[in-house]
């Protein structure tokens, strides 16, 4: 469970089995057809699945994530704004615990190397004041004062903070997935206080799916997968050096 004692062959075929459902029900989200709860259904699907190959962490974030869905559906947005907060924690639980041990051994690097992960991390730091910011003026003078309001500041910083430390991992899945994620809740938010936005169903669960299911791919470690295909990207990449 949570990705110990199983085979990389294994994992490669739940991911596989995780993915090909995951795709079904994104697109009969969208058909035009009355299913109850239907947008949570690609969620539980992935979290179902991230028991036997997501760190606890991450299979915690897709949980909280489903009930989000769920309570999205039922019309409950303080819920489901509670969920969601609490599925960022667990991921930023799951990126700390990921770079603290991807740099535990940064006593050791030069001072180069150093300064340059220095400014990256600074870099990074200013871009999410910068949607910070955004949010809190453009998007917060919409909300409703009162418990609303203060969550939804609540919610702008805990969702910053998991961008931020999803960038520190310096993995383009990673990366792409929380970017995503920020991108449809800013998206929500607009439509929901700002004005309504055309197309909203599709900037707002679009962009979600998707980044819910590069994180969960990247967070499943599918070294055999990475293994078959890195002999190739180098072959690639070498020839486009050559050329």
């Amino acid at each position: 469970m949570f990705g110990s004692d199983i085979t990389e062959e294994k994992k490669v075929r739940l991911a596989g089995m995780a993915t090909a459902l995951f795709a079904v029900l994104a697109v009969v989200y969208f058909i035009p057809v009355d299913i109850p709860y239907k947008i949570s259904f690609p969620l539980w699907t992935l979290a179902g699945f991230s028991l036997w190959l997501l760190p606890w962490p991450m299979s915690f974030a897709m949980f909280a994530s489903a009930l989000g869905d769920l309570a999205g559906a039922s019309g409950n947005f303080m819920v489901q704004m509670e969920c969601f907060a609490v599925a960022h924690l667990f991921m930023i639980i799951f990126f700390v615990r990921r770079y603290i041990w991807r740099n535990r051994n940064a006593a050791s690097q030069g001072k180069a190397r150093k300064s340059r992960r220095l400014a990256y991390v600074i870099l990074l730091a200013f871009l999410i004041v910068l949607v910070v910011a955004f949010s809190m003026a453009e998007i917060v003078p919409g909300v409703p004062s009162g418990a609303v309001r203060s969550g939804v500041v609540f919610y702008a910083l805990v969702i910053s903070m998991m961008l931020f430390m999803a960038l520190l991992q310096r993995s383009r899945l990673y990366a792409a997935g929380a970017c995503l994620f920020v991108f449809s809740d800013l998206m929500l938010a607009w439509n929901r206080f700002v004005e309504p936005l055309e197309y909203e169903r599709y900037l707002i669960m679009v962009p979600y799916y998707l980044g819910q299911i590069f994180l969960f791919l990247r967070a499943s470690r599918l070294k055999l997968v990475y293994d078959r295909l890195k002999p190739g990207v180098s072959r690639f990449s070498g020839k486009i050096m050559a050329d």
